[in-house]
């Protein structure tokens, strides 16, 4: 069991580290001793001499070290944009000056394995890429990648860098910033090293399994790796997310929805979670409960281009077309560069009747040099009235092995295509399979 502290919007436990406001916020092995260490004191001081021996192992630490290492922290909980909460008291010590919660939580052997390795400094190039990973951007993506090529580098035995490296590549095919199947080979090659070096790697099995549905379009193999992933760690969130995404493409949308109601309890704070719950809430059916939690987390999220966008979705999904063309913008905004970030933007000023508008957006994607999100841009031809480009884009998507095609057969927006005997066939080609194991 470890426990989890609850802070003026932060969120730290001893595997995890500090969270603020859903951002991973780096510390070097002192800063964080020193945070636990006042957390566990709720407010009350702590000694100087006390300090010594839990964060560093002495009696015989320099006031000066102590002083330094309480600065740094400051920086670096200051620097996230959150609060100053490490108060010095004159000639007593340190304390946290905002309320503490604390919570018992089963550890989680996928988290716990982020810090095993010998070599620190490994330690330290994967949370980086960890933190490079969460903002999302291309580029901040590639930085992740170049980080943790280097963890890999200084211990080729790390298993969790191996897992991270098939996650960068997960994200890559996710956010069409690498062909699908090219991204989704590279991640298996990671995920099989990871596995290699350590069998009971939750996080390498379920990035291998999500792969295998979601790309390959192998559902057997790739449902069983995602079970055995919960089954080896059941509190990783990061496996029950990928499942989520499986059930999904089955078809079994309301255990896709209780899956992503699993992962936020594992964490509440992650906007990918809550985006696609949201997304999940609209596929089977359930606009309002979507459209509620889709407009909340574009206010919490302002600034996650994935939170605007599928807000933007949701919006125009409700004929509520200038919000949902102002998310899209947002979302474009934030993420000029991205097609896949375009895509509800388009989509939302064809059902709007803004038919010139869409078009510059669409012919903006397709001149990209970047893979075009094929999946993501069906709505928006749908709605222009081209139904034969929309259905040779379903066509494109599902060939390519995009992620987001699976989802397609339960978005409204692509409703008009029921029924069509081309389409049913392009959906069957994952569909039916998934069905096979449901």
């Amino acid at each position: 069991m470890t426990t989890l502290y609850k802070f003026a919007n932060y969120t730290f436990d001893a595997h995890a580290g500090l969270v603020f406001d859903g951002q991973p916020v780096h510390l070097p092995p002192k800063e964080k001793g020193l945070l636990q260490a006042l957390l566990m004191a709720r407010g009350q001081i702590v000694r100087k001499e006390d300090l010594m021996v839990k964060v560093w192992g002495t009696n015989e630490t320099s006031d000066e070290s102590i002083s330094r290492t309480v600065y740094r922290l400051r920086v670096a909980m200051q620097s996230s944009g959150g609060p100053e909460v490490v108060e010095t008291v004159y000639n007593s010590g340190f304390r946290i000056t905002a309320v503490v919660r604390e919570a018992t939580m089963k550890e989680s052997s996928s988290l716990n394995a982020l810090t095993h390795s010998l070599r620190p400094n490994a330690i330290a190039a994967l949370i980086s890429a960890r933190e490079f990973l969460a903002r999302q951007s291309a580029g901040d993506i590639e930085a992740a990648a170049n980080a943790v090529r280097l963890a890999i580098s200084l211990d080729p035995s790390y298993s969790a860098a191996w897992s991270t490296l098939a996650e960068i590549r997960v994200t890559q095919a996710v956010r069409s910033l690498r062909p699908p199947r090219e991204a989704g080979w590279l991640a298996k090659e990671a995920a099989q090293t990871a596995l290699n070096i350590d069998p009971q790697s939750a996080s390498a099995l379920a990035i291998l399994g999500w792969v295998r549905v979601m790309i390959d379009q192998d559902s057997e193999r790739g449902m069983d790796d995602l079970d055995r992933a919960i089954a080896i760690d059941p509190d990783y969130w990061v496996a029950n997310l990928l499942r989520g995404w499986a059930l999904q493409a089955a078809g079994r949308l309301e255990e896709s929805v209780v899956m992503m109601r699993r992962t936020l309890e594992l964490n509440s704070v992650s906007h990918a979670v809550n985006s696609i719950l949201a997304l999940y809430l609209m596929y089977a059916g359930r606009n309002a409960e979507a459209l509620e939690l889709a407009l909340d987390l574009a206010k919490i999220f302002p600034t996650v281009d994935n939170s605007q966008g599928i807000a933007s979705i949701l919006a125009s999904v409700n004929s509520m077309h200038d919000e949902a063309v102002a998310f899209g913008m947002e979302a474009v905004e934030l993420s000029p560069h991205t097609p896949l970030m375009q895509c509800p933007l388009a989509s939302a000023l064809a059902f709007a009747g803004r038919h010139d508008e869409a078009r510059v957006v669409l012919k903006a994607i397709e001149e990209s040099t970047l893979p075009q999100p094929s999946a993501g841009m069906a709505p928006a031809y749908l709605a222009l009235g081209d139904r034969s480009r929309a259905i040779a884009l379903l066509q494109d998507a599902s060939e390519r092995g995009i992620p987001q095609f699976a989802w397609t057969r339960n978005d409204p927006r692509l409703a008009p295509l029921h029924g069509d005997p081309v389409v049913e066939r392009i959906w069957a080609r994952i569909w039916t399979a998934q069905h096979a194991i449901a």
